[in-house]
């Protein structure tokens, strides 16, 4: 997911920016309303977070400006102007944070956002009290570890530790396109280019082995999973 922050203020450029990058997530950052719209001209953002009150274009005017261009847009507007909320949902913003609220409002806000997007579902983690926003489509694949410490291997090769069991993850994935193929291990069906007789290969070559007792009943899966494609 593309996101852009705009706002005037350094201090509240990095409160937000702090926000997003303890949920794994990332941002182009704007000073100015017209250097956001010179960007999104070029290639739309999917979100873009707004503070309302700032030098030339504000907030209000970017927001129908950017929707003209791509309606697809989720707009959250930031404020530390509490009388400006009635206005701003003629707007039709996703969502309206306080600036003074933004470390526990954001979060929720964003959860809300990415988790409408049927098509890229995501998986939020909670270790340590701290909320991580993960997309799934993101995911290849999570292998149990020791000690309740499950591992999430994802696309870009980088990884990250979750507290839980195989058996909770297997209830909350399976849903979702995710297959069991070992006691320790499930792999997104999406990562997997051929199944052969004792393993599933991924889209990066790396082969992951498949249980002996779970073979048909992943094989099976698996083709069930093509025909939804």
């Amino acid at each position: 997911m593309r996101i852009g922050l705009c706002d005037d203020s350094p201090g509240d450029q990095a409160a937000a920016l702090e926000v997003l990058e303890k949920l794994g997530l990332q941002a182009d950052v704007f000073g100015t309303g017209e250097a956001l719209q010179a960007a999104f001209w070029k290639q739309p953002y999917d979100l873009v977070l707004l503070d309302i009150e700032m030098p030339g274009t504000g907030g209000y005017e970017l927001a129908l400006v950017l929707k003209k261009q791509y309606e697809a847009c989720e707009i959250v507007f930031i404020t530390e102007h509490m009388e400006l909320v009635l206005e701003a949902f003629r707007f039709k913003p996703a969502a309206f944070v306080p600036k003074g609220q933004l470390a526990e409002e954001l979060p929720r806000a964003l959860r809300r956002i990415l988790e409408k997007g049927r098509e890229n579902p995501v998986f939020v983690t909670r270790k340590k009290n701290r909320d991580r926003i993960v997309e799934l489509n993101q995911v290849v694949y999570l292998k149990y570890i020791y000690d309740h410490e499950v591992q999430f291997t994802l696309k870009d090769g980088s990884s990250f530790s979750e507290t839980g069991s195989m058996k909770q993850f297997e209830a909350e994935l399976s849903p979702k396109g995710f297959l069991r193929i070992y006691s320790n291990c499930m792999v997104n069906a999406l990562y997997i280019v051929r199944m052969e007789r004792e393993a599933v290969v991924l889209a990066s070559g790396e082969q992951l082995a498949v249980a002996r007792e779970r073979r048909e009943g992943v094989r099976k899966a698996y083709m069930e999973y093509l025909m939804k494609c």
